[in-house]
């Protein structure tokens, strides 16, 4: 089980979202702010029936924004980012762990900015 509260840092700004949530594959993190801005972490595992293991860790930010087309109304938006990893029985999760360091090596976020932005 992670830390509980996991911290983040979101646009310079560090963030503490204590566990709200869990089982035994799955725990669930959340902080709403003053202003009803909703950070999510997710952290969850599986076996699969193919034999397969996989894992995944998503954020979630929600935000109320104004609404453009109706006058003196707000609506939620979300953005949502996430990290999966899946791999057979004949790699460890330390295998795993080597191909995530190689992607986060490669993915900076100026090459993310790039590809969010359409390049490929």
């Amino acid at each position: 089980m992670l830390t509980d509260p996991v911290s983040l840092t979101y646009a310079t700004v560090a963030k503490s979202l204590p566990r709200t949530g869990t089982n035994d594959a799955s725990s669930t993190y959340q902080l709403v702010e003053t202003g009803g801005t909703l950070y999510r972490l997710t952290a969850e595992h599986s076996d699969q029936k193919s034999g397969r293991k996989r894992c995944a860790i998503r954020l979630r930010r929600e935000a109320l924004v104004t609404d453009p087309l109706v006058t003196g109304q707000s609506r939620a938006e979300s953005l949502t980012l996430s990290v999966t990893a899946d791999w057979s029985a004949i790699h460890t999760p330390t295998d795993a762990q080597t191909l995530y360091a190689a992607l986060l090596t490669f993915l900076t976020s100026a090459t993310f900015l790039r590809v969010a932005s359409g390049e490929t």
